[in-house]
């Protein structure tokens, strides 16, 4: 794989092309997560289907995963090989017309990395609070719907006789209760505190990331790259706040306040 991608111009492009498949990527997901506003129903359902894209899913999930390591690679690759070409007399020049989000661009894309890494282990593996990941709903063929907590030996928040309704009444289907999980994960302020830092350093890469593009594909006429860079750093803030949105909302009891 290295020997395709050592050559700056090819590197510049697979950076490109794979930089844009994960902002989408994290747009969607972002919508995606938007959905805790609209109840507790609406983002279950909603990670109920994805859940249920099976093999889908996966295929998803390993295309994003090599985009991501291709991404990285090409970033440094094309950070050590311009660090080696640069003339150590450009330094100065070349920094005083550089803004900080694209002189940052390695540093804030690697602590990008180290987050998704945390993320993953967080919300997709359940290996950090696992206790708020076992929370299961219960739908039973009366259209009784229960809360089950599969660390506990009883179901939680409900009295004696919801157990005896689980035993009489046929289970239909049980599906993750995604909105308690995050909720309960987002009500720990150092948790939520680390989210909202790491998403404004989304926020800040991605800034400069929409308008590299362009850069790098030569739709950098002067004409209209002024409004490009524009739509770039308004694209930052808006993926930084529909992210830190979420966390800042069930710290302020916005949203969950039942939980």
């Amino acid at each position: 794989m290295f020997k395709y991608l050592n050559h700056v111009v090819i590197s510049k492009f697979v950076m490109a092309i794979t930089g844009i498949i994960l902002i989408l990527f994290i747009t969607g997901h972002a919508l995606g997560n938007l959905q805790i506003f609209l109840g507790k129903e609406a983002l279950n359902k909603y990670a109920a289907f994805l859940q249920g894209l099976g093999e889908f899913l996966w295929i998803e999930r390993i295309g994003l995963l090599v985009a991501a390591l291709l991404h990285i690679i090409t970033s440094i690759y094309l950070k050590l090989y311009n660090y080696n070409a640069r003339p150590d007399k450009y330094v100065v020049k070349r920094y005083i017309k550089a803004k900080l989000n694209s002189r940052t661009m390695i540093w804030t894309g690697l602590m990008i990395a180290a987050f998704v890494i945390y993320h993953l282990l967080h919300f997709t593996v359940g290996s950090i609070q696992p206790e708020n990941y076992k929370y299961k709903e219960i739908y039973t063929q009366n259209a009784y719907s229960v809360e089950y907590n599969a660390n506990a030996t009883s179901l939680s928040s409900q009295d004696n006789d919801n157990d005896a309704n689980i035993g009489v009444n046929k289970i239909l289907y049980e599906r993750h209760d995604v909105y308690k999980m995050v909720v309960l994960g987002f009500k720990n302020p150092y948790i939520s505190i680390f989210y909202i830092v790491a998403v404004i350093l989304l926020g800040f890469h991605i800034s400069h990331a929409v308008q590299s593009f362009f850069q790098t594909l030569g739709w950098n006429s002067p004409k209209y790259f002024t409004w490009i860079e524009k739509l770039s750093v308004a694209y930052g803030y808006f993926i930084a706040i529909a992210f830190l949105i979420v966390p800042l909302s069930i710290l302020l009891g916005i949203i969950g306040s039942n939980v």
